[in-house]
């Protein structure tokens, strides 16, 4: 894998009180929320945001002047920064014109407020290394569509598939590099060479070279 935020009510919304969707956690207005349109799709599993991708961008959101806390959504589509009370509009301006830089373009009018209300919600949102879930996530989705992929070739039984897949998205997680090592516990010569055919698919997915199946 590669390495690479309760209804809003009209007229209200500058003093609404929103959650910053971990529960306890203290209200926060929304005047000292900024939303983001993000390009963190994950290549491999487009239903879902890229871990790999958004966490580096997140962390260093949240060691920035002013930045309270930044979240991805599920996306992987939005991005929401929660600012310190005390951030001025000269620290915002820097944080913003940095995410320009990552292709992240703030959010107004309506947009704006549709992404409020969806962060408001604590639902679907994640914050720095919680997006390592996103990744576990996609580790899954990429090891059933291998397995999926050997299957569609050869007679693979159920408890080897089943097996394969569970290796296959432990390994993702920790070492992709050992995919047809691991494989090598489930499957003969014939059906490694079939795995390389998938693996080589993945890889193209994931550098945008083809999109992924639609798997919904």
């Amino acid at each position: 894998m590669k390495t690479h935020l309760t209804a809003v009510l009209a007229g209200g919304l500058l003093c609404a009180p929103f959650t910053n969707g971990a529960e306890n956690a203290p209200a926060v207005t929304a005047d000292r929320i900024s939303v983001f349109k993000a390009p963190l799709v994950c290549p491999a599993a487009p239903q879902i945001g890229c871990g790999s991708a958004s966490k580096p961008i997140l962390l260093d959101l949240e060691r920035q002047a002013g930045v309270a806390e930044a979240w991805l959504n599920r996306a992987g589509t939005r991005i929401a920064v929660v600012w310190k009370p005390e951030a001025n509009a000269e620290t915002r301006r820097k944080v913003v014109g940095d995410l320009k830089e990552d292709r992240a373009i703030e959010l107004d009018g309506k947009s704006r407020d549709e992404a409020l209300k969806d962060f408001s919600s604590g639902k679907g949102w994640y914050r720095g290394a919680d997006v390592d879930r996103l990744s576990e996530e996609e580790a899954d989705i990429i090891a059933a569509r291998l397995v999926r992929w050997v299957q569609a070739k050869t007679a693979l039984r159920k408890d080897k598939a089943e097996g394969l897949q569970h290796a296959f998205s432990e390994t993702l997680r920790t070492a992709p590099n050992r995919l047809e090592d691991v494989a090598r516990q489930y499957l003969d010569q014939e059906q490694i060479k079939i795995l390389k055919e998938a693996i080589k698919d993945e890889v193209a997915i994931e550098n945008g070279e083809r999109p992924a199946p639609n798997e919904n």
